[in-house]
């Protein structure tokens, strides 16, 4: 999750609990005896500790029917942010929206950051059309956002959504974007302070949404949306920043581990998904860099095994749903029959 959390103190900004990129809005100031103060910063501190139960409970004490002030709007939106750690994703989605409905306009980096989680929670329920829509306006508030929010990470998950919806030609455009955004992100300098934000940006990038975690999606765009994902886990990995580069191995594992959740009655679709997760894998191989490294050795390992499990499995799908004869016969490099000379065909007609 992306765990930007909002915090009132002397000036308002967003707490960056799993994320450096969010904005930092100049907001109200509270006094910070104030019940309400001593309250968000409680729930800012459980958002911190990933005791989401917690940061809802405190933050839903908070929220308002109709909010119209910024630290209202806050509350909604950290509210938001703790059913995303939940991984509650339609509630976490019905406040993100009632912030863009509230602000309207008048709060933009409230609004922008709103669009963009919310994006993260229609991929969640499987909505890939939403998807699409919150992420071109979110990318639409660009000023209001982080380089690395606006110009890579929301191109990349625009380039995921897309694949998963059939449309390759957008999801190469979008792909080619999301490299161009971070590589200005990489030419901008170097140091740790750098090195860090290009991992973490890399590994916000491909990570797994929620759904995909529990492999709750549609087994059919799976695998089309991990082929769009896997390069920057990859990348993520060989930075060896942590915690991103061990959070990018752990998805970038659960992604590949996750194939043998999915179930079928369909021998066929069967076929076709375990095929595609061949072809996914040997796209991850070719990706990776020639230069030994055990820093990503535990993936190829995870990889090797769901490798041949799939090659086993795919065997067994073709021993036990064998071809019709009709379609053996479509199928084989031999074909039946005999070539007719067309005057011959003509005369025998002639003839009867």
């Amino acid at each position: 999750m992306n765990k930007s959390a909002l915090l009132f103190g002397l000036m308002m900004t967003f707490l960056t609990a799993c994320s450096s990129t969010a904005s930092k809005p100049q907001m109200t100031t509270l006094r910070q005896d104030s019940p309400q103060q001593q309250q968000f910063d409680q729930g800012v501190k459980a958002i911190d500790a990933e005791r989401y139960a917690d940061a809802a409970d405190i933050f839903d004490r908070l929220v308002v029917e109709k909010p119209g002030t910024e630290m209202e709007l806050v509350a909604v939106f950290n509210s938001g942010v703790s059913y995303e750690g939940l991984g509650n994703c339609k509630k976490a989605s019905d406040r993100y929206r009632r912030v863009v409905r509230a602000s309207a306009g008048k709060f933009r980096r409230i609004e922008s950051q709103a669009l963009f989680h919310l994006s993260m929670m229609y991929e969640c329920m499987g909505q890939d059309a939403k998807t699409i829509t919150a992420l071109l306006d979110a990318q639409k508030r660009g000023k209001e956002l982080s380089f690395e929010v606006s110009d890579a990470e929301i191109p990349a998950r625009l380039a995921a959504a897309y694949s998963r919806l059939g449309n390759r030609q957008k999801a190469i455009e979008y792909f080619n974007r999301a490299s161009q955004g971070l590589k200005m992100i990489v030419s901008k300098g170097t140091g740790r302070v750098r090195t860090e934000l290009v991992g973490q940006t890399l590994y916000q990038m491909g990570k797994l949404s929620p759904s995909q975690h529990q492999a709750e999606v549609d087994p059919t765009t799976y695998l089309q949306s991990i082929s769009m994902q896997q390069p920057y886990l990859l990348q993520a990995i060989e930075m060896h920043k942590d915690p991103w580069s061990s959070k990018a191995e752990a998805d970038l594992k659960v992604a590949y581990e996750n194939i043998w959740l999915f179930k079928f009655t369909d021998r066929e679709k069967e076929r076709s998904f375990y095929t595609r997760g061949l072809q996914t894998i040997n796209e991850l191989r070719n990706l990776r860099m020639p230069d030994p490294d055990q820093g990503v050795d535990s993936v190829f390992v995870t990889l090797d095994e769901t490798q041949r499990r799939l090659q086993n499995e795919l065997a067994h799908v073709s021993s036990t749903n064998p071809l019709t004869q009709e379609a053996d016969r479509r199928e084989g490099l031999k074909q039946h029959g005999r070539l007719v000379d067309p005057k011959q065909k003509k005369n025998d007609s002639t003839n009867q």
